[in-house]
C-alpha cells in the first residue's frame, strides 16, 4: 500500500500542471518599436561674404639707424632730447661740436671769395681797356684782335677761379652747420654712443648715436600661399591692429603697403607689410613702440556663392551630413575656402535649401532614417518576427 502512494501525489500533480496549462491565456505578440532619433537642423542659402585674413607680427620702425657727424670735433654740448627714450622733433639740435677751427675755415674762405671777386672785375675791366686801345689804334675794321690782346684767357681764369672760391665758401658754411647734429626725422633715441667732453671723428665709422622714426611704423604679416589669393594686395587693403596694453585691448588703422617680396622658406608663408596710420591715433591712445607684438585682421576681397556652415556640422575635415526631403541622412564632401572661428565657409558641394545636419549622433550613415527637431514625434514600426 505504501508504493502506490507516490505514485497517487505524482499523478495528481500532473493532473494540476495540465489544468494550468490548458487554462493559461495566450497573448499576442507585441511588435517591436524604434524611435527616430532627433536631430538639429539648419538650412543654409549662399551669400556674397567679404573675407578676412587673420594674422600677427610684431611693431618695428621703417627708418632707424645710427646717427653720425659729418664733421669731427670736440662734443660741448647736448641737446635735451639727447638721452635714451628722449622724443625729438625733425631740425631738434641734439649736439653739438666745438665750432671755432670751422669759423675759422669759413672767414678765410669768405676772404678768398671776396679776392677772386676783386680780380674778376679788375680782368673785366682790363679787357674792355684792352678793346678800347686796338680799335683806336684803327685795327678795328681792318682784323680781328687776337684773344690774349683782349685778355680773354685772362678772364676765363679769373671766372672759374670765382665759382672755385665761391664753391669752397659753401663747403665752408656747410662744415660750420655741420659741428650741429640736427634731427633727421621725428623720433626716438634709443643709444647714446658718445657725450660731452668726448672728441669725435666724422663720417659713418663713428656713430654718435642710435634712433628711429616715430613717423612711420610697420608690422610684418605673414600670410599662408591660399590666402594671399584673397588679397587685392595693390589696393593696399586696410588693416586693423590690435595690442594688450595695460589690461587693454587697442585699435589702430593701418593698411598693406606692399609685399615683402619673398617666401619664407621654413613657413612656406608670404609676408606683408602693413604701414601705421598713427596720425589718427584716438584721444588717450598709448603710443605703438617697435617690438610691440600685435595681432591684425586683414580686409579682403568679396566672394559671392559661399555657404555658412557651423564648424560643429563637419564630421571630418570636408565631410558633413544633410537631412533629405524623406528625412534621411546623406553624407556630402564639400569644398573649404576659408575657415573663421565658429564656422567654415563652403563653397562648392552644397546648393541653395540644402538642410545640414548639425546633431553629432553615436552612429551616422548614408540612409539612417531622423526626425527635424520641429517636426512632430514619429516612431518607426519594424515588422514583428514570425
Amino acid at each position: 500500500m505504501r508504493v502506490y502512494i507516490p505514485i497517487f501525489f505524482l499523478a495528481l500533480a500532473s493532473i494540476g500542471y495540465l489544468g494550468l496549462t490548458k487554462c493559461k491565456r495566450t497573448r499576442p505578440a507585441k511588435t517591436p518599436e524604434k524611435t527616430i532619433p532627433i536631430v538639429e537642423t539648419h538650412t543654409v542659402q549662399p551669400e556674397t561674404i567679404q573675407l578676412h585674413v587673420e594674422s600677427q607680427g610684431t611693431v618695428q620702425a621703417s627708418i632707424r639707424g645710427s646717427l653720425n657727424m659729418e664733421v669731427s670735433g670736440k662734443i660741448i654740448s647736448t641737446g635735451p632730447a639727447y638721452q635714451v627714450g628722449g622724443n625729438f622733433q625733425k631740425g631738434d639740435v641734439l649736439l653739438t661740436l666745438d665750432s671755432r677751427d670751422y669759423e675759422a675755415r669759413k672767414a678765410q674762405a669768405d676772404a678768398n671769395l671776396s679776392r677772386a671777386q676783386l680780380a674778376l672785375m679788375e680782368e673785366e675791366a682790363r679787357g674792355e681797356q684792352a678793346r678800347k686801345e686796338w680799335n683806336s689804334a684803327g685795327k678795328g675794321s681792318t682784323a680781328i684782335p687776337p684773344q690774349l690782346v683782349l685778355r680773354k684767357p685772362q678772364l676765363a681764369l679769373a671766372q672759374h677761379e670765382l665759382n672755385a672760391a665761391r664753391q669752397a665758401a659753401d663747403i665752408a658754411a656747410l662744415n660750420l652747420q655741420r659741428t650741429k647734429l640736427l634731427a633727421p626725422y621725428d623720433g626716438v633715441l634709443t643709444e647714446k654712443l658718445a657725450d660731452i667732453g668726448q672728441v669725435v671723428a666724422g663720417g659713418p665709422a663713428t656713430p654718435v648715436a642710435k634712433a628711429y622714426s616715430s613717423n612711420i611704423l610697420e608690422v610684418l604679416l605673414p600670410v599662408s600661399s591660399r590666402e594671399i589669393t584673397f588679397l587685392e594686395v595693390e589696393k593696399k587693403p586696410p588693416v586693423e591692429i590690435r595690442a594688450e596694453i595695460g589690461g587693454q585691448t587697442w585699435t589702430w588703422n593701418a593698411y598693406i603697403d606692399r609685399d615683402a617680396g619673398y617666401i619664407d622658406s621654413q613657413t612656406r608663408f608670404h609676408n606683408l607689410v602693413a604701414r601705421i596710420n598713427r596720425d589718427k591715433a584716438e584721444p588717450g591712445q598709448p603710443k605703438l613702440q617697435p617690438g610691440q607684438f600685435v595681432t591684425a585682421t586683414i580686409r579682403a576681397r568679396n566672394v559671392p556663392n559661399l555657404y555658412r556652415v557651423p564648424r560643429q556640422t563637419l564630421v571630418e575635415a570636408s565631410t558633413l551630413f544633410i537631412v533629405s526631403k524623406e528625412n534621411t541622412l546623406q553624407k556630402r564632401r564639400v569644398g573649404v575656402l576659408h575657415s573663421l572661428d565658429d564656422e567654415i565657409l563652403v563653397r562648392d558641394g552644397l546648393s541653395a535649401g540644402d538642410t545640414l545636419c548639425l546633431t553629432r549622433l553615436q552612429f551616422m550613415n548614408t540612409g539612417i532614417k531622423v526626425r527635424r527637431m520641429t517636426d512632430q514625434a514619429v516612431q518607426e514600426t519594424l515588422p514583428s518576427k514570425p
